[in-house]
C-alpha cells in the first residue's frame, strides 16, 4: 500500500508502567525513529509520580531542561502527557489552574503538544461528560499554542457506551481520541474494528495507542523482539494517528520499532525487522525472544519425524540452536543479559532432546571421497541423553523469563464492557506454547515406543549394497542414500554428516 505520507503522526510514546528511560536513552531512541520516517515522540511514563501520582507538583529545573533537550534535539516531534484522573476534581478551578500551570511549564520550553490522558482510572456515572468538559477547558486555554489529544478511560473495544456517547458530543471536533484497538494488548487490528470505534465517537477517526511491544506489569518475563504482526494496512486511512507503546528496555524496542515504522511507510515491516535485526546482530536473540523461527524449525522435525528425508529437518533446527548456543546479548547488554543466560540454558536441553531423535534412527555418514558407514540405533545414547533432559529441563522449565515461545505467560488482553468494566478475554493466557517443550515431550515419546531392531540395510540409488559388519560402504557424491532398519528410514544425498556428531559413524576425536 503505498501511501507512505498517510499517518501524519507516527510516533513512539512511552507508556509504560515500570522505570522510566533516561534523558540519553529517549534522545537515542528520538535519533534513531527519526533515521526510520517516525515524527513524535510522546512522553507518558506511568512510573513518573509528576506525571500521574503527582501531576498537580510542577517539574523542577533537572527535569525541565531534559524536557528542553528533547526539544532541540529536532529530530522527533516532542509532546507531553499528564494523567490528572486518580486525583483531579474535574470541575474545582483551583485544580484546573493547577493543570494549567504544569502544563504552562512544557510550552514554556518549546513543546506544543499536550496529551491529557485519563486512563487506567475507576469508571462511574457522568465521567464521559467531566472528560468532555475538561478537555473542551483545556483546549479554550491553550488557545492554539499546543495540539491536544485525549486519551479516556474507556481507550480499547469497538463497542458504544454512555462513556463514548458523551466524549463524541462533547470533545471539541479538532482532538483526536486514544484508542488500543480491540482489546488493550492486541494481536490483530483490522479496518473493520477501526470503523466500528469512529461509530462509537460519531464518526471521529480514532487515534491508535498500539500496545506493541511493550512487556510492562503482567508481561515481564518476555522481550518482544519480532516483528510487528497483525495490522491492516487500512488503518492508514481510518485512524488519525499512530503510536507505538514500548518496552521498559529502549535498546531491546528497536526491532519492533523498526518494523512499526516500515508498517507505517508502507513498507512490509518483515523486511524492515529483519533489516534491524541484522544491522543490530542479534537475529537469533531477537527469534528465540520472539518465538516463531523456533517453534517453525520444531513442528518441521515433528511433521517429518516419520519420513525417510526426516534429517533435513533436525538438521536445519540444530544448526540454528548452534548459533543460539554462541548468542551474546550485544548491543542489548545489560537489557537482555536475563533471555541471553536462559536461551542458553535452553539450548542444552534442546541440542540433548535432538541427541535423542538421532540416536534412535538408523544412521549415515559419507565422507567427500565416498566413504560411507551406516549404523542402527544408538539406545545406549538415547537413554543417556534423555537422563540428561530429565536433570536439566524441569530447570530451565522455572526460569524467570521467556525464550522459545511461552509456557504459561499473562497479556492484558482485555476488553472493557458498555459501563468500562474490565473485560477478560482467553487470549490473555498463552501456555504450552514453548518450542523447547514441544521437541522435548516429542523425543521422550519417541524414545517411549522405540522398538529394537538390530539390523541396517543400506540401498545406494534404490539399488541394495552388501555391508560388512562394520556397516561401511561406497557412495559417489549425488547419490541417494537409504538406510533401513526395521520399519524406519533415514534418506540422504551423498556426502553427508549427521546433524550432530555420532559415535557411531564419526571418526573418534583426536586427543590432541
Amino acid at each position: 500500500m503505498d501511501q507512505p505520507n498517510a499517518w501524519a503522526f507516527r510516533g513512539i510514546i512511552e507508556g509504560f508502567y515500570g522505570p522510566p528511560w533516561s534523558w540519553d536513552e529517549r534522545a537515542d531512541l528520538m535519533r534513531w525513529g527519526h533515521e526510520r520516517g517516525l515524527t513524535h515522540y510522546l512522553y507518558a511514563p506511568k512510573d513518573d509520580p509528576l506525571h500521574r501520582e503527582r501531576w498537580d507538583a510542577q517539574y523542577g529545573p533537572e527535569e525541565l531542561a531534559g524536557f528542553a533537550r528533547l526539544v532541540q534535539e529536532q529530530t522527533l516531534h516532542v509532546g507531553f502527557a499528564i494523567s490528572p484522573g486518580l486525583s483531579i476534581d474535574y470541575h474545582d478551578d483551583g485544580h484546573r489552574d493547577t493543570l494549567l500551570a504544569k502544563i504552562e511549564q512544557l510550552l514554556a520550553i518549546g513543546i506544543d503538544l499536550v496529551c491529557l490522558a485519563v486512563d487506567d482510572i475507576p469508571v462511574r456515572p457522568g465521567l464521559g461528560e467531566d472528560h468532555a468538559a475538561l478537555t473542551t477547558w483545556l483546549v479554550e486555554r491553550l488557545a492554539g499554542r499546543a495540539d491536544l489529544l485525549l486519551v479516556p478511560t474507556e481507550y480499547t473495544g469497538t463497542v458504544g457506551s454512555p462513556y463514548l456517547d458523551a466524549l463524541a458530543a462533547g470533545v471539541p471536533a479538532g482532538v483526536p481520541i486514544g484508542w488500543t484497538g480491540p482489546t488493550v494488548v492486541a494481536d490483530r487490528i483490522t479496518a473493520d474494528q477501526a470503523r466500528a470505534r469512529a461509530a462509537t465517537l460519531g464518526g471521529r477517526l480514532p487515534f491508535l495507542w498500539d500496545n506493541y511491544p511493550v512487556n510492562d506489569a503482567l508481561m515481564q518475563d518476555r522481550l518482544f523482539l519480532g516483528p510487528l504482526r497483525g495490522r491492516d494496512p487500512e488503518l492508514a486511512d481510518l485512524c488519525s494517528g499512530y503510536a507505538a507503546n514500548p518496552m521498559v528496555q529502549p535498546q531491546a524496542s528497536k526491532p519492533a520499532l523498526a518494523s512499526i515504522a516500515g508498517f507505517l511507510a508502507g513498507d512490509d515491516p518483515a523486511a524492515a525487522w529483519a533489516q534491524a535485526v541484522d544491522d543490530l546482530d542479534i537475529r537469533v536473540l531477537a527469534e528465540a525472544c520472539d518465538g516463531e523461527r523456533p517453534a517453525e524449525l520444531v513442528d518441521a522435525v515433528i511433521d517429518t519425524w516419520e519420513e525417510p528425508d526426516w534429517v533435513q529437518a533436525l538438521d536445519d533446527l540444530v544448526r540454528w540452536l548452534r548459533t543460539a548456543a554462541d548468542t551474546k546479548a550485544g548491543p542489548l547488554e545489560g537489557e537482555a543479559d536475563a533471555w541471553v543466560a536462559q536461551l542458553h540454558s535452553e539450548v542444552q536441553v534442546a541440542l540433548a532432546a535432538a541427541r535423542i531423535l538421532q540416536a534412535i534412527r538408523p544412521v549415515v555418514r559419507v565422507d567427500a571421497d565416498g566413504a560411507g558407514r551406516a549404523a542402527i540405533a544408538d539406545y545406549e545414547s538415547a537413554v543417556e541423553q534423555a537422563l540428561a533432559v530429565a536433570y536439566l529441563w524441569p530447570q530451565v522449565r522455572r526460569g524467570a523469563v521467556t525464550v522459545l515461545g511461552p509456557r504459561c505467560s499473562f497479556r492484558p488482553v482485555l476488553g472493557q464492557w458498555a459501563d468500562g468494566v474490565w473485560r477478560f478475554q482467553g487470549g490473555a493466557l498463552t501456555e504450552d506454547a514453548n518450542a523447547l517443550d514441544r521437541l522435548v515431550r516429542h523425543a521422550l515419546g519417541s524414545l517411549e515406543r522405540l522398538e529394537r531392531h538390530p539390523t541396517v540395510t543400506v540401498a545406494v540409488d534404490h539399488r541394495p549394497v552388501d555391508l560388512p559388519a562394520d556397516g561401511s560402504f561406497n557412495a559417489v557424491a549425488g547419490s541417494l542414500i537409504t538406510v533401513t532398519s526395521g520399519p524406519v528410514a533415514t534418506a540422504v544425498v551423498a556426502p553427508v554428516a549427521p546433524p550432530l556428531r555420532d559415535r557411531r559413524v564419526d571418526p573418534p576425536r583426536s586427543a590432541g
